[in-house]
């Protein structure tokens, strides 16, 4: 519709050459001097017609449906739509089962057609899933309105791209996030999954929103004034506050909250759940099952932008990069110099899912300088259960790991854990002895073993603004390392171990350490700290995540902060007595 040639008869004998086969050349035609006449004839209305179909698409795709027609499309569907050829920038942050990226591709095809030799572009953090997004729904689009494929002159598909030639001239197809895209032109872009951690911010800007520097010239010669230049459509589920992502959103939203053409726009499950686009029942039960990590939920499916964005306590980017740590362990690894230290949040209510307990596992190797480096080898995770129970699961933890020091929460429900720790449980365990409070010295046994460091944080030497002040610091310098992703850490125990692992249940026992990491940082990425005084302090974005993981990780960092804090005294010390001595 986007010319009157396409609705004169072809001549088939006059069509172009092949050599001559270009976006830009268009097929010649033998015009019908009679439709042309009646055309012209009602010139003005098809203008009227034009412009309103540029404004409601919908109304478009109801006009050229078939009677048997397989879509009729949603009421939000059609909100979407309009606000996509309406705005010349656009944020959506949809749930899964929105069509989202169907109703971008479908308002890409039709600006294509609304708009003669406009050059449109997809883009996503790989070139084969942009290609594989477009590929799929331009299927399902010219099977539910069959007219609009009569529009399209040529469709090239490989593995990696995609283009779409269109009768009046455009094009639409995929670009590569890379530098190897430099230099192109085109008039509009959609970005898709702009908030995968894979996504490169600085090739967006630097590369990809540098194609939009022109504006389409109209069949007339010169650029329209009232049409919507460089478009640009953002398509993504909810990410984390700190990404590049939010970042945009928030551009966006500033825009359209300075009246300019933007428009920022989101849903959750509600909404395709509403229009049995998703099933309520299978949402409800990812949900509330206790395998499934919160804060997912409440990106993928909630479409909520976790965590904080301006007082976070540790930045996205570089809590990814700790994740460093291939080979989980469950025992001493067998090397004299290595040391393993276990730090222990305490929680005991019986039957509560929410409040667990939480067992950090440290490996520390000794470097010259005195400092140690640091690696989170394993984490355990249980219920609360009573103080007996949790003492005797730590005295096997420290004989499985040969652990040099127990750091243990003794706020609270700690002390009943620690009084446990230092009697004899008859489990063929020693007693344990407190090594930073001599209160617990009545209770010691001729066969006790120093093991327990009982951390308050009202202590002078473990305030809890000094270890949250640390905890930061050392996530800044990425001076500690975290266990990898479960797909990861499992292909790096099968290469240790020089062995598939087949067995399912081998598997999910073998992902435990790596998937509760995945949790730890989830807990990490929800706390914003707050400054009292001179005092830090952390909060929780969302009161549904907890916090144990997160404190077992602080109080281990801490015990080794000071450790070694301490191994740097004498060598100090030593360094002086040498300064005045002279050699002669």
């Amino acid at each position: 519709m986007a010319s009157h040639k396409n609705y004169s008869q072809r001549d088939r004998k006059h069509l172009d050459a092949d050599a001559f086969k270009s976006p830009e050349n268009f097929e010649t035609n033998n015009v019908n001097e009679l439709m042309l006449k009646s055309f012209d004839d009602m010139k003005d209305k098809w203008r009227e017609y034009c412009s309103y179909f540029r404004h409601y698409p919908d109304h478009f795709l109801d006009f050229i449906s078939p009677p048997d027609s397989k879509i009729q499309l949603y009421f939000y569907q059609r909100i979407y739509l309009r606000i996509m050829l309406r705005y010349r920038k656009v944020y959506l942050t949809a749930t899964r089962g929105t069509s989202k990226s169907y109703l971008q591709n479908l308002a890409y095809i039709l600006k294509c057609i609304f708009y003669p030799k406009t050059r449109l572009f997809i883009c996503a953090p790989g070139k084969e899933q942009a290609t594989k997004i477009v590929s799929e729904k331009l299927d399902e689009i010219f099977d539910h309105y069959p007219m609009l494929k009569s529009e399209v002159k040529d469709i090239s598909l490989q593995k990696d791209y995609i283009r779409v030639i269109f009768h009046n001239g455009s094009r639409y197809d995929v670009v590569q996030m890379s530098d190897a895209t430099r230099g192109g032109r085109r008039f509009g872009g959609a970005i898709e999954e702009i908030a995968d951690k894979k996504f490169n911010g600085d090739v967006l800007n630097s590369v990809i929103i540098p194609l939009m520097a022109n504006n389409r010239t109209s069949m007339s010669g010169s650029i329209d004034p009232n049409e919507l230049h460089k478009s640009e459509i953002y398509i993504t589920t909810a990410g984390t506050q700190q990404q590049f992502a939010f970042e945009k959103l928030r551009e966006v939203y500033n825009e359209m909250m300075d009246g300019k053409s933007a428009f920022c726009i989101g849903n959750s499950y509600e909404l395709p759940c509403l229009y049995e686009q998703l099933d309520i029942d299978f949402v409800e039960a990812l949900k509330d099952s206790p395998t499934y990590s919160i804060m997912d939920f409440m990106r993928e499916y909630e479409s909520l932008w976790t965590g904080s964005s301006s007082d976070s306590l540790v930045s996205d980017e570089k809590l990814n990069k700790t994740r460093i740590v291939g080979v989980a362990e469950w025992e001493h690894c067998g090397s004299e110099n290595i040391e393993y230290v276990l730090a222990y949040d305490v929680s005991r209510n019986e039957g509560d899912e929410n409040a667990l307990s939480c067992l950090v596992v440290y490996k520390i190797t000794p470097k010259s300088n005195g400092n140690y480096i640091k690696e989170v080898v394993n984490i355990f995770s249980m219920e609360g259960q009573h103080s007996q129970l949790q003492a005797k699961f730590l005295k096997q933890k420290v004989n499985e790991f040969k652990a040099s020091i127990l750091v243990i929460d003794a706020n609270g429900l700690g002390v009943s854990v620690v009084d446990n720790l230092v009697l004899d449980l008859d489990d063929g365990n020693p007693p344990y002895s407190v090594v930073n409070d001599d209160r617990y010295d009545k209770y010691q046994a001729e066969n006790s073993i120093p093991m327990v460091f009982a951390l308050k944080s009202q202590n002078k030497e473990t305030r809890e603004s000094d270890m949250i002040n640390h905890f930061m610091q050392t996530f800044a310098k990425m001076d500690v390392g975290l266990l990898k992703s479960p797909h990861e850490g499992i292909k790096d125990l099968e290469k240790k171990t020089k062995h598939k692992i087949k067995d399912s249940d081998e598997i999910s026992r073998l992902q435990i350490p790596y998937v509760l990491t995945d949790i730890l940082c989830e807990e990490i990425m929800n706390l914003k700290y707050k400054q009292s005084g001179n005092d830090t302090k952390v909060e929780r974005v969302s009161s549904r995540i907890k916090k144990d993981k997160f404190s077992a990780l602080m109080y281990g960092l801490f015990w080794i902060h000071l450790k070694e804090q301490n191994n740097k005294i004498q060598p100090a010390f030593v360094s002086n007595v040498l300064d005045y001595l002279y050699i002669s």
